[in-house]
């Protein structure tokens, strides 16, 4: 249905669709200019301009005068001489009408009746060639002629209808009767302005009154070529073609062609005063078209053409006759319409099918080039066939539907955004509730393993120290140390847990004191060793003149530093090495790194490393204990006392873990490290 609406707007053609059509002809002329060339060589302006007014007296001249200027063009022999000038009154400089305006005495009142008039001896000078009059066309009903309607070469050919679109006019503008007689033929030289002040179209032919007359410059064509009439052909809502002897005019159906502009500089000019005062050879004008006029200042009105120039009527009677002789007139097909209403659907449609498929980028290159596309189309059929095909109502439509698809393309993605963020904020809220329910979950089952652990503990304590007596057979003891072990590790894995689920929570507080850096690795080192004597690692600890205090909790960072042991013992094969190095940086910060021999981790591994219950994916690490709690309890227990945990690692070359104090967690003065502590770390 909007497909059809758009083909059926077009046929409509309201404002500004004309007026846009109408631009874009202008701007190909003025883009595609025709050739500077002289554009017929067989016609010439004899112009009554300025220098012939400022020579030969102000507008009217006295047709005496005329027919000098006329007599003298006849002797040039030209084909046709077409006069831009309508006589439709007797001149006042005749003798005759001097009579009656003047008293004068019997004998020169004898000799001014003597003498023929002017308008006869300008008739006399029609009668020595082949002379085409202007005529125009009046608003309101003017005095027929003596002679009556004017006689014109029009041969009709009517088919299944009569011109609705032909121009009409009521009535004509005519010469003097024996002016008319004296010359071969008469045209319509009125010519009509766009709604914007610029000429564009130029009548062939036209209704006046009940008859049908030539322009001006197909009269001035016909009776060049010796044509004997002029055929027009009438079918459908207007005028389908115009012939004349061998040339034949493609019209709209109004009965007009569009004008192909042209620089006034092109034509061949010569002062009416020159050709009088014989400064110009008369070769110039011989079988040639000759066209009289005035361009003088105020001797008529001037007219835009659509090159953007200011032309004289004479001018652009000129123009239209070079149009015709070249056949360089512009076409605009009878079918024109109906193909730019096809183009304009076929891009809303096209537009309608695509843009929503395709991104916004590809999707505005696509609507650019069909832009261009269409202009491009309609310069090369202007430029090569001289026909005018509009693009501004197809573009017209392609963007008016691409700004519509695409606002309702940014109104249907605000909608999924809006969607999307209400089914995001749905499911943070369920992984929030998830991830509580999983807190609390855990936190209530290691609270309802610690009662059972505990007995579990105690009473494996008790027969492992045989408080109440022997354990017998022998091969039980090993067993009740096994579980012991297996218990002790078990509520390792609550504590972690419960912990874990404390920071989740936000419930986890930091218990601050100061405490000695020393005396803690010291104590984590001798606890590892002994979990891990089994493993021949060597845990050494880099020897430092001074070693801080620091402002925090004992707990944690007694916790912080046995998981990144731990973690550094469990991941470096037998025969490696850890070693602890603890320094305070110039900016005051503490850092303690753990580094290690062990296997090492990839980016994308260390990256995993900090998620809970994520585990290194290594052979070595199948066989290992842990739940993979301990970096993350290890990163947030640092970020709660405003330092941060940096890992660095290397696949198969180890791994170093750096645990930074920020400078106002360094509490006391360092001090100096004694003899004994030397020695005890050279001894272990």
């Amino acid at each position: 249905m909007v497909a059809i609406l758009v083909v059926s707007l077009r046929f409509a053609d309201p404002e500004p669709l004309p007026t846009f059509r109408d631009a874009f002809f202008d701007f190909a002329q003025r883009l595609l200019p025709a050739g500077a060339e002289e554009p017929a060589e067989n016609l010439v302006i004899v112009d009554i301009d300025e220098r012939s007014l400022a020579a030969l007296g102000q507008w009217p001249w006295p047709r005496d005068l005329l027919a000098d200027l006329v007599g003298r063009i006849a002797a040039g022999k030209p084909s046709v001489l077409g006069i831009n000038i309508i006589f439709s009154e007797s001149d006042r400089l005749s003798p005759e009408n001097l009579l009656k305006r003047f008293p004068l005495d019997a004998p020169l009142r004898e000799s001014l009746a003597a003498l023929p008039s002017n308008d006869s001896m300008l008739a006399a000078k029609l009668r020595t060639l082949p002379v085409v009059l202007a005529a125009a066309t009046a608003g309101n009903e003017v005095p027929v002629a003596e002679g009556g309607a004017v006689q014109t070469p029009v041969l009709l050919r009517l088919g299944r209808q009569t011109g609705s679109e032909l121009r009409r006019y009521p009535a004509l503008l005519r010469n003097l009767q024996v002016l008319e007689d004296a010359s071969a033929g008469v045209g319509v030289a009125s010519l009509a302005l766009s709604g914007d002040g610029v000429i564009r179209k130029l009548p062939v032919v036209m209704l006046v009154g009940d008859a049908i007359l030539p322009s001006f410059a197909v009269e001035v064509l016909r009776i060049a070529k010796g044509a004997e009439a002029i055929s027009v052909e009438i079918d459908g809502p207007g005028v389908t073609r115009v012939t004349l002897a061998e040339t034949t005019i493609e019209t709209a159906f109004p009965g007009h062609v569009w004008l192909r502009d042209r620089s006034a500089e092109s034509f061949s000019r010569i002062s009416a005063a020159a050709l009088l005062a014989d400064e110009v050879p008369l070769s110039r004008l011989q079988g040639r078209i000759v066209l009289l006029g005035s361009t003088g200042v105020g001797l008529g009105k001037s007219f835009i053409t659509p090159g953007g120039e200011l032309r004289a009527a004479l001018d652009v009677q000129a123009l239209f006759v070079e149009n015709l002789v070249n056949e360089s007139y512009l076409i605009r097909p009878h079918y024109a319409a109906v193909w730019e209403g096809i183009a304009a659907a076929l891009c809303f449609a096209l537009v309608i099918a695509f843009t929503s498929r395709l991104s916004g980028y590809v999707s505005l290159a696509a609507a650019f080039t069909g832009l261009v596309f269409l202009f491009a189309v309609s310069l090369y059929v202007f430029d090569r066939h001289a026909t005018l095909l509009d693009p501004s109502y197809a573009a017209l439509v392609l963007v008016l539907s691409y700004l519509v698809m695409l606002s309702l393309g940014i109104v249907e993605a605000q909608r999924l955004r809006r969607r999307s963020d209400e089914e995001r904020e749905m499911a943070l809220v369920l992984a929030e509730a998830a991830n509580r329910s999983k807190t609390s979950f855990l936190a209530n089952m290691s609270h309802e393993l610690r009662t059972p652990l505990n007995a579990i503990l105690g009473f494996s304590e008790m027969m492992k120290r045989e408080i109440l007596g022997p354990v017998s057979p022998p091969k039980y003891r090993d067993y009740v140390s096994d579980i012991h072990h297996m218990g002790q590790h078990l509520l390792s894995l609550v504590n972690d847990i419960l912990e874990m689920s404390k920071v989740e929570a936000g419930e986890s507080q930091i218990t601050e004191s100061e405490f000695p850096v020393r005396e803690i690795l010291e104590e984590c080192m001798r606890t590892v060793k002994t979990a891990y004597q089994h493993r021949a690692t060597r845990i050494v600890q880099e020897s430092t003149p001074f070693s801080p205090l620091l402002w925090g909790d004992r707990r944690m960072f007694t916790q912080m530093v046995l998981n990144l042991l731990s973690n550094a013992v469990k991941y470096t094969p037998s025969g490696g090495q850890v070693k602890l190095t603890g320094k305070v940086g110039d900016d005051g910060a503490y850092r303690l790194s753990i580094s290690d021999t062990g296997i090492g981790m990839s980016d994308k591994e260390v990256t995993e490393a900090f998620e809970p219950f994520r585990r290194v994916d290594h052979a070595l690490a199948s066989n290992l204990e842990g739940i993979g709690l301990g970096l993350p309890l290890t990163k947030a227990m640092i970020e709660m006392h405003g330092g941060k945990l940096e890992v660095a690692s290397v696949k198969n070359h180890g791994t170093t873990a750096t645990l930074v104090f920020p400078a106002e967690r360094v509490r006391s003065p360092i001090e100096r490290v004694s003899e004994e502590e030397k020695r005890y770390e050279e001894s272990a």
